[in-house]
C-alpha cells in the first residue's frame, strides 16, 4: 500500500494514511469473535511490539510501518474499551463507531456520484442551450466567432436567459469571485 491520503470512513478528513487504515481494518478482522480478555491480552502484545516514540515524533514521523503500528494500537485501545463494558465478543458488524464510519462513508460516496451526475446535468444544459442560441455547432460562418465573447454572450442571453445567468454564475465561480453552491 502507498501512504497517499485517504479518509478514514465517516471523518471528512483526509488525513489518515492507507497505512493506518489498513492497520485498523487488520485488528477489527482478527478482533472479531474474541472476548475482552482475549482483546486485552492483544493489546498488551501490540503495546510491547510499538516502536518507541519521543514527544515529537507522531507528529514528523514519515514511516508508514510506524503509523501503521500506532493505528493497530489505538484500535485495539478503542476496542478493548469498548468490550470492558459489556459482555461478550466484539464483532465489528455490530460496532457503533465502524457501522458509523460505515455510513459516513457510504453518504459521503453517494454525495460525489450526485454532484457529479448534478455537473453533467448542468454540462448538457448548457451545451444544449449554446446550440439553440447558434453558438455552438453551428455550420461554419453561422454564429460568432469563438473569440467574439460578447457576441456569444449576447445571444445566449437572447436564447435562454436562465443558461446566461447560469453561464455568469459558473464564469464567476470558476474565477474566485462567488463561492461554489
Amino acid at each position: 500500500m502507498t501512504t497517499s491520503d485517504i479518509r478514514e470512513p465517516g471523518t471528512g478528513e483526509a488525513d489518515t494514511t492507507a497505512e493506518e487504515k489498513a492497520g485498523r481494518n487488520a485488528v477489527r478482522s482478527r478482533a472479531k469473535g474474541m472476548s475482552h480478555h482475549e482483546v486485552a491480552s492483544a493489546l498488551d502484545d501490540c503495546r510491547d511490539r510499538l516502536p518507541e516514540e519521543s514527544d515529537d515524533d507522531e507528529v514528523t514521523s514519515p514511516d508508514p510501518a510506524h503509523a501503521r503500528a500506532r493505528a493497530e494500537f489505538e484500535e485495539w485501545e478503542r476496542i478493548e474499551a469498548l468490550l470492558a463494558t459489556h459482555a461478550g465478543t466484539y464483532d465489528p458488524d455490530t460496532d457503533a463507531f465502524v457501522q458509523g464510519g460505515l455510513a459516513g462513508e457510504a453518504d459521503r460516496r453517494a454525495a460525489e456520484l450526485a454532484a457529479a451526475a448534478d455537473s453533467d446535468a448542468a454540462g448538457d444544459t448548457l451545451l444544449r442551450a449554446l446550440s439553440r442560441a447558434g453558438v455552438l455547432g453551428g455550420p461554419r460562418g453561422s454564429g460568432p466567432s469563438a473569440g467574439d465573447d460578447a457576441a456569444i454572450a449576447t445571444r445566449l442571453a437572447q436564447a435562454d436567459p436562465e443558461a446566461a445567468l447560469a453561464v455568469s454564475r459558473w464564469l464567476d465561480t470558476a474565477s474566485g469571485h462567488l463561492p461554489p453552491s
